[in-house]
């Protein structure tokens, strides 16, 4: 144990700025490929979450870089936020062992570097700020899925807002859980959303819906959007009747 403690001391710098940056990035690479491949990961993000995840991966290859430069509270506050964003990860995945070694791993990295053992002065308080930011947009994600599902319990047509727009599209557009088998299921996945369902013991003011219906309700909502996406979210989507499900009839009738 002291010859191996021995060791990373005298290659500190080499492990934390050489090794580690590379590795990651690999870990990245390999994140990517495998939810393009297998579809049973997070599928198609939604725009601003692939945006959030995009940085989350370019802060995790390059956050030992910056570290030590003028940019190490702005470096630790997106730490911060990287820490939220694979947390959700370890939420969203339940635990599936085949994948959940990568965010524990990164999340281990973050706290070490900017919690237990942080590289210069201030940066706990960025990194506990981004981590408080995070906190504070899940908290806000439930009030506004709880507010829309009101208005859809009380009957009436609730305002045009996102979170309103991703309820009454769940399960056909939008899923809401993670499923590690084979078959189409609905290809876009929205963070917010499902934070706000979970954050509301699993709420659903539509779910006494058929989903033709659901289906049906979304299309009269919002015309202009469509209600099928071009990808089935599953590696046999000619096989598994995506595109040709019954389901859409409801778009093309009108």
């Amino acid at each position: 144990m002291r010859r191996l403690k021995n060791f990373f001391h005298r290659n500190h710098d080499t492990f934390w700025y050489k090794v580690m940056p590379i590795a990651n990035l690999l870990l990245v690479l390999l994140c990517i490929w495998g939810n393009s491949v297998t579809n049973a990961g997070f599928c198609r993000p939604v725009l601003w979450a692939a945006v959030v995840q995009g940085i989350s991966f370019v802060n995790i290859i390059t956050f030992t870089w910056l570290e030590r430069t003028r940019l190490r509270g702005f470096n630790a506050l997106l730490c911060g936020i990287s820490t939220g964003v694979y947390t959700y990860w370890c939420l969203f995945l339940g635990g599936w062992v085949v994948v959940m070694p990568v965010p524990l791993w990164f999340l281990m990295l973050l706290v070490w570097r900017n919690l237990v053992k942080p590289a210069a002065k201030g940066i706990r308080l960025w990194y506990v700020a981004g981590m408080l930011l995070c906190v504070l947009m899940a908290l806000g994600a439930g009030k506004a899925y709880r507010a829309s599902c009101d208005a859809y319990d009380r009957g009436e047509v609730p305002d045009r807002n996102p979170m309103t727009e991703r309820i009454a599209g769940m399960h056909f557009l939008y899923h809401t859980s993670f499923c590690i088998y084979d078959g189409w299921r609905p290809p876009l996945h929205d963070p917010a959303m499902v934070l706000g369902m979970r954050l509301n013991k699993g709420r659903d003011p539509l779910g006494g819906m058929k989903l033709k219906e659901r289906v049906a309700l979304y299309h009269s909502m919002y015309p202009n959007r469509p209600v099928k996406s071009r990808c089935a979210c599953s590696k046999e989507s000619e096989l598994n009747g995506y595109f040709t499900d019954t389901l859409w009839e409801t778009e093309t009738a009108e």
